[in-house]
């Protein structure tokens, strides 16, 4: 669940991708107990009663590099910490997510990435 340590090359909080997606639910994300990588949700067992994880599903680690950036970890990485299952200090060793909170926003509401 937390092998992924960079973000994928589709990942949502990747710089220059927000304009891509435009997420409308970040907040959301934000505040949520933890947060699915794309790629590892089973999209077509994917309904608005059921929600199915893939056969090895990942938390999405371009979330997770930025949540460690603020200090603002979710609950899922407070608990893989310590348990010792996640060194979030190995997070996004090329730096390729959103340098803040504030910035991902910005890429995702207005399309403009800067």
């Amino acid at each position: 669940m937390f092998d992924l340590m960079r973000p994928c090359v589709t990942c949502p909080f990747r710089k220059g991708l927000g304009s891509h997606f435009q997420l409308r639910r970040l907040e959301d994300i934000r505040r949520d107990v933890a947060f699915q990588c794309h790629k590892t949700v089973d999209y077509e067992a994917w309904n608005d009663e059921v929600k199915r994880q893939g056969d090895r599903p990942q938390q999405c680690a371009g979330l997770m590099a930025l949540l460690h950036r603020m200090n603002e970890p979710n609950q899922i990485m407070r608990v893989a910490e310590r348990i010792g299952v996640l060194d979030c200090a190995k997070l996004d060793p090329e730096n390729e997510v959103y340098a803040t909170w504030a910035e991902a926003v910005r890429a995702h509401e207005e399309g403009v990435e800067q």
